[in-house]
């Protein structure tokens, strides 16, 4: 078994247990038999291990179909609702956010990392009306369904209902037909009447 399958697991445990502030090296290196010394040269920080296994481990952009119009926005809206659906991610989402906060290299590493490729593979691979803005209309439909879903999941967990979630979905939806249909009566800036 690999130092991730037996480690990564017993932090998303550990989440759940005892949350960020008390998850340390030392308890995953316990309950999971990886000598400390052996995660923290696998990890340099409790950050990236922790990023590592609620959402790099989890997360894979790249798989998010491009091969029909709305195939993109479709698995984009599916994976950000189980990502953030993770309990072990709502439990590590404060700690996470306050560590991006003085450590913009873990953001932009998480940003770039994810977000990037599947932007730059839905402009080269998938079927935007215009491709001089893909890329840009991509990392903006990440960002909203992201945000959405992290949102909903985390901070308005009393009022987002299935109701609630459903339409959040359809508007969702909405605007990546937009998107991804284009609008060849509008110029940059103006809307349609």
């Amino acid at each position: 078994m690999t130092i991730d399958a037996r480690v990564l697991p017993v932090v998303r445990d550990l989440l759940v247990e005892v949350g960020w502030n008390d998850l340390s090296v030392r308890a995953v290196a316990a309950k999971s038999g990886v000598a400390r010394a052996t995660i923290n040269r696998r990890w340099e920080t409790k950050a990236e291990l922790v990023l590592h296994a609620v959402l790099n481990d989890r997360l894979v952009m790249e798989d998010i179909g491009t091969d029909q119009p709305g195939g993109w926005i479709d698995d984009l809206i599916r994976q950000s609702n189980q990502i953030f659906g993770h309990p072990d991610l709502r439990s590590a989402l404060p700690g996470l956010l306050s560590t991006f906060q003085q450590d913009p290299g873990l953001r932009n590493q998480l940003w770039s990392g994810l977000a990037g490729p599947a932007a730059e593979r839905y402009a080269v691979q998938g079927s935007p009306a215009r491709r001089d803005q893909a890329e840009t209309d991509a990392l903006a439909m990440i960002i909203i369904a992201a945000g959405t879903a992290m949102f909903a999941s985390v901070l308005a967990t009393d009022i987002t209902t299935d109701p609630i979630r459903e339409r959040i979905d359809e508007l969702l939806h909405m605007i990546g037909r937009e998107v991804a249909g284009g609008d060849g009566d509008a110029q940059d800036g103006e809307q349609k009447a």
